[in-house]
């Protein structure tokens, strides 16, 4: 009974113990437009410390200081909470929208000891090179634009279009009233890619756009064409007569359109079969009439028929 009250008096005097080691300072990246959790925990999830505030290292221009993260913060006004889950001793803290300037070293506090976090917050780049892109009319077309790094999202993000010697925004706000209803962005669930799509394009679509994220710029030119019209389905005609066995003939007419004589090639092989296979036929019905004899020949012509001897 004496050992339980000597441990029990122990852990009341010890208090919270932080997890980790306080001579390091642990690691962390996240993106511009994303969620963070800071972790910081007692090993024993039960116990509570008396007091504990979280701290950000400030190297201003005349100060250096531990600043104190709090709800009155400019800098984190609604955008930081803890996250106990339902356990005491979970101290960490949740930082949401991200920006590059909250980036830095972070200390988590108690009455006895404290732990080092540096939060690294890598923001949005774009690929300066300029592209080229077309499209055709009536249909849409994609203009890239993504960050380096498609985990992150900017701050702010405009589309522009050069018109009348002046950038004019189309998104999010259109001041031509000429895209209203057309273009959307083209994310893929992916927060860095800025794509704009634009549907139903005219001519007067074409031009110089502009994606602008305030610190970096990326410009497309769209040209924007006729769309192909579609060839029209060619017509192969194929006419066979045959005059009367008496008197053999053959009479083979084949009409190709002009227009799409390329796209008929593929039907003159069977023209040529059927034209040879018709020979044939009048080969058969030929042959039973020349006579046996080897120096005759029987020959018709339009006034009657008659013999040619061979000497």
């Amino acid at each position: 009974m004496q050992c339980f009250y000597l441990l029990l008096l122990l852990h009341i005097t010890t208090g919270c113990r932080l997890e980790g080691n306080r001579k390091t300072i642990k690691q962390i990246t996240s993106y511009t437009g994303d969620s963070v959790l800071l972790p910081c925990s007692c090993t024993d999830l039960h116990t509570k410390p008396q007091n504990f505030t979280w701290r950000r290292y400030s190297n201003g221009r005349y100060t250096y200081d531990w600043v104190q993260i709090s709800s009155e913060s400019e800098q984190y006004k609604d955008r930081f909470q803890l996250v106990n889950d339902h356990s005491s001793g979970n101290l960490s803290l949740l930082i949401s929208h991200l920006t590059v300037e909250d980036g830095g070293v972070y200390r988590c506090n108690t009455e006895s000891e404290h732990r080092y976090i540096r939060l690294t917050v890598e923001g949005c780049t774009l690929n300066h090179e300029r592209v080229d892109v077309t499209g055709y009319v009536g249909h849409s077309v994609l203009l890239p634009c993504s960050c380096s790094q498609l985990q992150a999202k900017p701050q702010t993000l405009t589309w522009t279009i050069y018109k009348e010697s002046n950038y004019k925004e189309i998104f999010p706000k259109d001041q031509t009233n000429h895209y209203t209803h057309r273009v959307q962005l083209f994310n893929d669930h992916h927060p860095g890619n800025l794509s704009l799509l634009i549907s139903h394009l005219t001519v007067e679509d074409g031009g110089y756009y502009r994606c602008d994220i305030i610190n970096s710029v990326k410009d497309i030119i769209l040209t924007v064409r006729e769309a192909p019209k579609r060839p029209s389905p060619s017509t192969t005609i194929i006419q066979t007569t045959a005059e009367p066995a008496a008197k053999p003939g053959l009479v083979t007419k084949v009409y190709i359109n002009p227009q799409s004589e390329k796209e008929s090639l593929p039907y003159f092989p069977f023209a040529v079969v059927t034209v040879i296979f018709l020979h044939i036929i009048v080969a058969v019905v030929y042959c039973p009439t020349k006579k046996k004899g080897p120096n005759t020949v029987q020959y018709s012509r339009g006034d009657g028929d008659g013999t040619v001897s061979l000497q």
